[in-house]
């Protein structure tokens, strides 16, 4: 019996350690609070968007929402179940945004605003701890970056959601949505000039995951989230 009694005195012992040892690993998570906020709203649909600020940029907190009007650059990440050809659902629109295709990214952009350049990603990676010589890298890179983009806007951060992607690439009729709860994918401007042909860099965040994903596809791959920056107003 006093054998027992000792066993599971160690592992509720072995249990509490463990728990403390995830505390202080999440107290040792940086935290990077932005240097302003605000809103603004898109004058053309109406839509209200919330803002942050990080070094000389503002970022909008959540995935563009503006409706291009051509499904062929500009669609709502719809359920499992749904076929082509069905008006969209909208329950998606309001939380993950809409997603497009690099031509509808562009249409998307409010006046005073822009999509994003890989090299505006990299100075906002910088900004949340990155160093340089990660930043220009390609594939997964910088510890607790990507935690830090998936902060809530309660919490002043930019609360990049899992939102998945669109692909009109499939097989055997599966389902072109793919990722939502598990994916972000979200575009930049720029072309990979390091490669033939046409290839745009985008990042890829994992829910799970303190890295950020770096990397290029042709711009008929998929349709993925946009967010906009904008240069902070000289003061």
């Amino acid at each position: 019996m006093m054998k027992r009694y000792c066993k599971i005195c160690i592992y509720i012992v072995l249990a509490l350690l463990l728990v403390a040892c995830a505390d202080k690993q999440d107290n040792l998570k940086p935290v990077v609070i932005p240097t302003g906020r605000g809103t603004f709203t898109d004058s053309r649909d109406g839509l209200t968007y919330n803002w942050v600020r990080y070094g000389r940029l503002e970022w909008t907190v959540e995935n563009s929402q503006f409706d291009t009007g051509n499904r062929k650059n500009c669609t709502i990440y719809q359920s499992y179940g749904w076929e082509q050809g069905q008006p969209l659902l909208l329950d998606n629109a309001v939380r993950y945004g809409y997603l497009y295709t690099i031509e509808g990214a562009k249409l998307a952009v409010p006046t005073g605003w822009r999509l994003p350049t890989d090299e505006d990603w990299k100075a906002l990676e910088q900004e949340l701890g990155m160093s340089a010589a990660q930043a220009n890298a390609l594939d997964w890179r910088g510890e607790h970056v990507a935690d830090l983009m998936k902060h809530t806007s309660s919490e002043r951060g930019l609360d990049i959601k899992m939102s998945g992607y669109f692909t009109p690439y499939t097989v055997m009729a599966t389902s072109g949505y793919r990722f939502m709860g598990s994916y972000a994918f979200l575009w930049t401007a720029t072309k990979d000039e390091a490669k033939e042909g046409e290839y745009y860099f985008y990042r890829k965040l994992l829910y799970n995951s303190g890295q950020v994903y770096r990397e290029s596809m042709e711009p008929d791959q998929a349709m993925l989230s946009v967010r906009f920056v904008r240069d902070v107003a000289a003061q």
